[in-house]
């Protein structure tokens, strides 16, 4: 301690008289605090109280700002410490009060400490208080810090403190090093931040610390338990106890060395981590971390399908076991490796799932590395999924493979020059299509549509991936019912997203109708069918938009409608549509002849507007009879819902339809 200055302020004559004595300093320190300007005035007539004014106190990274100390030496010695505000960062505290009470020496003297806090960001003040019993040798023996308690509108975390500190023999003839063991126990706590992306509710649990002198540093170790309650940080979520987290390490300016963490979580696994942290800079200077034997299931829903919750993979069944490692060097990634074996994965809803699934993905920043991934079986809607092998190089951030092949059903898509990299934090990829040919057969019954014949065929030029949005380069076609069905202009946007956005043209050319007609047991309706799709747009796989119309070609071939067929487009032009011959006759033919069918819909939103092959007056025509017997069949109400179409269509092809013909 070094007192600079001692002056006396007031004096008078006859030394009995004396009322006050005033000392001043340029400063006093000790390992524990300084003390900055401290003046202090003993009341000579008050014998029991001084007061000391100083610009600050600093104890440890705290510090108070012009600190009020008043020690009160009565019967029961108290001593009270005072501030406007206290410099912690990275929190704002004002009015904080320590005060000791020294009582008497059949008990043990209680320090207290009470202060409003909140941190830097938020606009919500609380109150903090602790009660620490002082032991005989404060060097030596525990603190206990009991009853503490921290509480705002938003939160409420009680808790106790033990502080042991602690000496350990450098050596026989050197100084002992300190050292401080912590606990701290909380119990049934609550919290949440004013974003609400940071919560917990009814938490229990205990973290121990311990650290001494070693080397010019700390040696240091912790074992935090969580024994109940749920906790929520933004996106994760976890609503059970009994995890564990161990860590040891070591300290000197500016480093904090991570030796080994360990981390125990229920349903997951064990994870184990080591690092290095520039304290000064807050950078990593480099982190790496491991896992073996981890449960997929749980890694998935607690760390993955938080991240993903909207996307195609947001609700899915897993299992299966993994291990992965990782190595970083400050924000950089070296290295990658995840190996998931003997896994399953099930989408939910259906869409899609795969078993027996393997992969081996190695990642190294420096070096390229080949992967290999494959499944057993799987499936994409209703639609089954042979076993698939696929093996491809990674160089850094980019990813190619010569050739992919997925067998489906009695077919299956052939990927060819599959490229992909991770550009501007955005993924970017290319792959050409080929659709080996697949029996319309096995396809119509796997998806529990009526049997069709024919097979579907076609092969993509190229499809890419940029932007969030896939793009089909050049036209598909399929063969189908003896002649063909285009997709051209196919644009997604956000295609794994929750609200996908899909634009496509359609155009079917010399569809042979018999065949649609046997296979829907819609009637029999002979000649050929043509007709477009256009701009059609989808919202979430729902339309929203389109121009659609579906006609029969023109040619040198028969044209015949039997009279079900009448009844079943009748059906589909729904209300007010009505088929006419000469009405007393019409029961007495089986088919009739046409000169041209066609129907029409022009979508916007849920709203078609209906047409047909000709307008009337007061509607529009669908069939269009010629010679004898024919029939026509005409419509009159021009806007329907969408989902009033759907619904017709639905029960044609279920052969419910009541109608009325006249």
């Amino acid at each position: 301690m070094r007192i600079w200055g001692l002056m006396l302020l007031t004096w008078s004559l006859p030394l009995c008289a004396m009322t006050e004595i005033s000392l001043s300093a340029d400063s006093i320190s000790s390992d524990l605090f300084q003390l900055d300007k401290p003046h202090a005035v003993l009341n000579l007539q008050a014998q029991q109280q001084v007061q000391v004014h100083a610009d600050r106190l600093q104890l440890g990274d705290a510090r108070l700002d012009n600190p009020n100390i008043r020690l009160d030496m009565g019967t029961r010695p108290t001593l009270l410490v005072t501030s406007d505000q206290l410099q912690m960062q990275p929190y704002q505290v004002r009015q904080p009060k320590i005060f000791l009470d020294l009582r008497p020496q059949t008990r043990q003297p209680v320090l207290s400490f009470y202060a409003e806090v909140k941190a830097l960001q938020d606009e919500v003040w609380g109150t903090f208080h602790l009660n620490c019993q002082v032991p005989a040798q404060a060097a030596l023996q525990p603190w206990r810090c009991e009853d503490g308690l921290y509480h705002d509108v938003r939160s409420h975390v009680p808790f106790n403190v033990l502080v042991t500190p602690t000496w350990k023999d450098a050596n026989k003839s050197g100084p002992a090093a300190r050292g401080v063991d912590l606990e701290l126990a909380v119990r049934e706590a609550r919290f949440s931040d004013a974003s609400g992306l940071h919560a917990g509710d009814k938490l229990t649990g205990k973290v121990n610390l311990s650290a001494h002198e070693q080397a010019g540093g700390w040696r240091w170790q912790g074992v935090f338990q969580w024994q109940q309650g749920e906790l929520f940080w933004q996106p994760f979520y976890f609503a059970e106890g009994n995890k564990r987290f161990e860590i040891r390490g070591f300290y000197r300016q500016p480093y904090a060395d991570i030796e080994q963490a360990t981390l125990e979580l229920q349903g997951v696994g064990t994870l184990h981590s080591q690092s290095r942290i520039n304290l000064i800079s807050k950078e990593f200077e480099f982190l790496k971390v491991d896992a073996k034997e981890v449960d997929f299931n749980g890694v998935y829903q607690a760390f993955i399908q938080p991240l993903i919750p909207h996307s195609a993979f947001g609700h899915l069944h897993v299992s299966g076991k993994a291990d992965w490692s990782f190595e970083a060097k400050g924000l950089q990634p070296l290295k990658f490796h995840l190996n998931i074996t003997d896994a399953s994965v099930e989408d939910q809803a259906g869409k899609f799932g795969f078993s027996h699934f393997n992969a081996d993905i190695p990642w190294d920043y420096d070096h390229p590395r080949q992967i290999a991934m494959g499944y057993q079986s799987g499936h994409i809607l209703k639609i089954p999924l042979g076993e698939a092998r696929w093996q491809a190089e990674v160089d850094r951030f980019s990813i190619t493979a010569p050739r992919l092949q997925l067998p489906i059903l009695d077919g299956g898509l052939d990927f060819q020059d599959i490229s992909a990299a991770w550009i501007n934090q955005s993924m970017v990829w290319h792959v050409k299509m080929d659709l080996q040919p697949i029996s319309m057969s096995s396809f119509s019954q796997a998806l529990g549509w009526p049997v069709m014949r024919g097979q579907i065929a076609g092969m993509i030029p190229l499809v890419t991936y940029a932007n969030h949005e896939l793009r089909m380069v050049g036209d598909m076609q399929f063969k189908l019912f003896n002649g063909m069905v285009g997709m051209s202009d196919l644009d997604i946007d956000d295609p794994l997203g929750a609200v996908p956005k899909l634009h496509a043209n359609f155009t079917m050319r010399e569809i042979d109708l018999g065949e649609i007609t046997r296979t829907f047991n819609f009637g029999s309706i002979s000649g050929k069918l043509e007709g477009d799709i256009k701009d059609l747009r989808l919202q979430n796989w729902k339309p929203v938009s389109m121009d659609a119309f579906v006609r029969t070609a023109d040619g040198p071939f028969e044209k015949k409608i039997s009279q079900r067929a009448v009844e079943n487009i009748t059906a589909l032009g729904g209300e007010g549509t009505a088929a006419a011959l000469q009405r007393t006759f019409l029961r007495f033919f089986k088919e009739f002849g046409y000169e041209k069918i066609g129907l029409s819909c022009q979508l916007r939103g849920d709203i078609c507007k209906m047409g047909g092959v000709e307008p009337l007056p007061d509607g529009f025509v669908i069939v269009k009879g010629k010679g004898a017997p024919s029939v026509n069949v005409n419509g009159y109400t021009q806007y329907v819902s969408w989902k009033d179409v759907l619904g017709r269509m639905q029960r044609v092809t279920d052969s419910n339809s009541k109608i009325i013909i006249e």
